[in-house]
């Protein structure tokens, strides 16, 4: 009779026990909400152009495949010691599997041309449900102003 009674009361007390969602968890409605990008510059003025403008300082997931499934939450850049730039890009992996992505990055000069070619891609992995860093260093000091990163998904 005891153990019924413990059991029933031990039933009854996760009962009332709430479910949680794993950490992060990505609302990937917002997160679309935020990607709107605004028309790009046309080369004849007075001209909307078709093409959607990548903006500079940013990351862009370029890979459908994984566009709800990586969330970047950060970025930063600084100048290091030397004069070069490095920008780090804090990547969210929402989904409950393990996936390969690769990002790679452009600097530009104060006129927004390339400064440099682009870095080669590099490959990190993400676990279900965590957070990785991306992080490039530019080749020049001085001649760096903006950059883009670009991200997409890796087999």
């Amino acid at each position: 009779m005891r153990r019924l009674l413990a059991t029933t009361f031990g039933l009854l007390l996760l009962g009332g026990c709430t479910t949680m969602e794993p950490a992060p968890f990505c609302d990937m409605g917002r997160v679309s909400s935020q990607r709107a990008l605004v028309p790009g510059p046309t080369m004849v003025p007075d001209e909307s152009s078709p093409l959607k403008e990548m903006p500079l300082n940013s990351a862009n997931i370029t890979d459908a495949n994984i566009i709800n499934k990586l969330y970047i939450r950060a970025i930063t850049a600084r100048r290091t010691g030397t004069g070069t730039v490095e920008v780090v890009a804090q990547v969210v992996n929402c989904t409950d599997f393990p996936l390969n992505a690769e990002a790679r990055t452009q600097f530009f000069d104060a006129a927004k041309a390339p400064s440099e070619p682009v870095s080669a891609w590099k490959r990190f992995q993400l676990p279900a449900r965590t957070v990785n860093n991306y992080q490039e260093f530019s080749m020049g000091a001085q001649t760096v102003d903006a950059y883009l990163i670009e991200m997409r998904e890796t087999r």
